[in-house]
């Protein structure tokens, strides 16, 4: 296998499972685990939510299911442009349930245009999106313009915090609930591509960088057993969700359990 483009080489993964680095485990598969142990204990929280973990888990099935229901296919790219809210991580958490990659590098500052040609790029197949977020979109309609991006197949509009939602502003996107019975399995294979997020572009056109489930646990695995974290643990993310070191701290809440580590 080439090394140019990818450092996802087998004979690197297998020695990275025999050292223990990279275990079976994703994102969603620890989600579950969390949910099925102790369910009524909070996993997550934002200015005006708090969930425990199996209602988490049930936001990110029922988000999973809408998803596939709208004809999204494994390995295809979901796009994330939110303020810091649960729903950035209920849909990273649905991504890595059904095999979908998360794009979640559109920011505050992004420009319609930069947002629209990353979407491009990576041949975005569904979009999350607050209305009136990102530099211009106060003065543009996203939904209407993402809706014509080609191989587009929902764009869900999260309504900002504090106003009633309403039928413009995109598809409804799930709300808190019981999932109904899943019509797709999950996908627990931890080295798929589940993450993709877009450096900053500074010095030329944003680049791609991708993330197996394993490749995001294995920072957050080192970190807790390095600072004793527990189930107790409560960590804060001064970094916005579009950032990366959101979802370092993201990977450090999920794995531990006072039951496992």
């Amino acid at each position: 296998m080439s090394t140019i483009l990818t450092l996802h080489d087998p004979q690197t993964a297998r020695a990275y499972y025999a050292e223990g680095l990279w275990q079976q485990h994703t994102l969603y598969s620890l989600a579950r685990r969390h949910a099925n142990s102790r369910p009524a204990a909070f996993a997550l929280r934002d200015a005006v939510q708090r969930l425990t973990w199996s209602e988490l888990l049930a936001w990110v099935d029922s988000v999973a299911e809408d998803l596939h229901q709208a004809g999204v296919k494994r390995g295809q790219r979901i796009s994330v442009w939110l303020p810091s809210r649960a729903e950035a991580i209920v849909v990273l958490l649905a991504c890595s349930r059904n095999g979908y990659v998360c794009n979640p590098s559109l920011h505050r500052t992004t420009p319609l245009a930069k947002c629209w040609s990353c979407s491009r790029a990576i041949e975005c197949a569904a979009l999350v999106a607050q209305p009136g977020y990102g530099a211009d979109a106060a003065r543009r309609d996203i939904f209407a313009e993402a809706s014509v991006l080609p191989g587009m197949c929902r764009a869900y509009g999260v309504q900002p915090r504090g106003k009633p939602a309403s039928g413009s502003g995109g598809h409804a996107f799930p709300p808190r609930r019981l999932a109904q019975a899943a019509s797709c399995a999950p996908d627990l294979n931890p080295d798929k591509v589940t993450y993709l997020a877009f450096t900053s572009g500074t010095t030329g056109t944003p680049k791609g960088v991708m993330h197996s489930d394993n490749t995001l646990l294995a920072n957050g695995r080192a970190m807790v057993s390095d600072w004793g974290h527990n189930a107790d643990t409560v960590l804060l993310s001064l970094s916005p969700t579009s950032h990366h070191i959101a979802n370092v701290g993201l990977a450090q809440r999920w794995w531990p359990d006072s039951k496992w580590c």
